[in-house]
């Protein structure tokens, strides 16, 4: 199989879990990929940050987060919802086409694609 690029991401993602953080209260966050840069939403606010093109070797950097305010347990979940994302170096796409971002081995986030 070829390596991943960025564009293999492209197009829309349901959120479906993140290590250590319970999202159900939340109802679905999306991502959505588009050449390179990831636009996402948070419990509380949306954020948008750039990557690639390599897959194997990134960082999600710098993060511009607009503005909303939630209650505080909620804020307190997106803050490590984002840093969660901000430890992501590497992502792929599984055999069954699920997205899995990892931090080396460690997965972190997992993600399925929005049919559509």
């Amino acid at each position: 199989m070829a390596a991943l690029t960025a564009e293999n991401f492209d197009g829309a993602w349901i959120v479906q879990e993140v290590k250590d953080i319970d999202l159900q209260p939340f109802g679905e966050l999306r991502f959505d990929f588009d050449n390179g840069t990831l636009y996402g939403s948070g419990p509380c606010r949306s954020f948008t940050t750039t990557f690639g093109p390599d897959v194997e070797n990134l960082m999600f950097s710098p993060f511009d987060i607009g503005g909303g305010l939630c209650d505080e347990e909620t804020m307190i979940v997106e803050r490590e919802f984002l840093q969660q994302i901000g430890l992501v170096n590497r992502m792929d796409i599984g055999a069954d086409g699920q997205l899995v971002m990892y931090n080396f081995d460690q997965p972190l986030l997992r993600a399925k694609r929005l049919d559509g």
